[in-house]
């Protein structure tokens, strides 16, 4: 079992680009310390059965030395450790309810067994989480899933490309939006986008397409012709995408000073 869950998880890991290999890495290595931990447990569960099993081997060997009759004996692996009905008289006390008997019978095995399992998984939980402190607690494992989360949520953001990129609205993206645009963008395009020497991009005309996808092609690959680079070598994916719907946010604000229109006339930028 421990082998084939090692064998599952190197080859998602073997198959992960290198963007994902650091995360593919450390998720190879929590699920490795938890099949460990689960083998523990099975390796202990093992254990008690044998246990058990021996305590009832010793104690049909002493009856047997006593000289008892042990044909009667419930069998060693009996799931309810019935009595027959033939029997009963020997497991008779002698409690009597308006004409009802009780038997002295005992629990089943397996609900024994579960109990005493039970029991001894809770102690290795408490020693292996709270004691020893190699898991983590709720509260951690919370806090370690939303940092594997944001990552996952960065790793898919840079897959973005000019077919499935979309128009974010969120406001702190936005706000990044604006700060690579006064970084980048400012000296070509005007502080507010009305245009200088690039066009200008808050009305509705445009040289290569208003477009959310149209516009971040452009800043991807650039206009080389025209004097604008591309930028998907300083910009990450994510980062273009976050321009592109910032710059979708300029249109129709009319800044005094605006560049004359260039282009063809589109619709708003989507």
């Amino acid at each position: 079992m421990l082998m084939l869950l090692f064998s599952v998880f190197l080859s998602g890991y073997v198959q992960a680009g290198p963007e994902t290999a650091e995360i593919a890495s450390s998720a190879i290595q929590d699920h490795f310390q938890l099949a460990l931990f689960s083998l523990e447990v099975i390796v202990l569960i093992i254990v008690l059965f044998m246990l058990v099993y021996m305590v009832y081997v010793l104690n049909q060997l002493n009856k047997y030395l006593d000289g008892k009759d042990i044909s009667e004996s419930v069998p060693a692996f009996d799931l309810t450790k019935s009595i027959p009905i033939e029997l009963e008289h020997k497991i008779m006390l002698s409690h009597n309810y308006d004409g009802i008997q009780e038997l002295d019978n005992s629990l089943p095995p397996w609900w024994v067994a579960m109990f005493y399992i039970s029991i001894a998984f809770g102690v290795v939980y408490f020693w292996y989480y709270h004691i020893q402190g190699s898991g983590n607690v709720m509260e951690q494992e919370y806090q370690t899933e939303l940092v594997e989360a944001e990552e996952k949520m960065k790793l898919m953001a840079n897959r973005v490309d000019e077919n499935s990129v979309e128009l974010l609205s969120d406001r702190e993206k936005l706000k990044s939006g604006e700060a690579i645009y006064a970084k980048n963008c400012v000296a070509c395009h005007g502080k507010i986008g009305e245009g200088g020497v690039g066009p200008n991009l808050t009305d509705n005309y445009w040289l290569h397409g208003g477009d959310i996808k149209s516009v971040f092609k452009t800043i991807k690959y650039g206009v080389p012709a025209k004097g604008m680079i591309p930028w998907q070598a300083q910009l990450s994916p994510a980062q273009i995408q976050e321009v592109a719907s910032y710059i979708s946010t300029l249109q129709g604000t009319n800044p005094p000073n605006g560049k004359d229109p260039q282009g063809e006339l589109v619709a708003v930028a989507k």
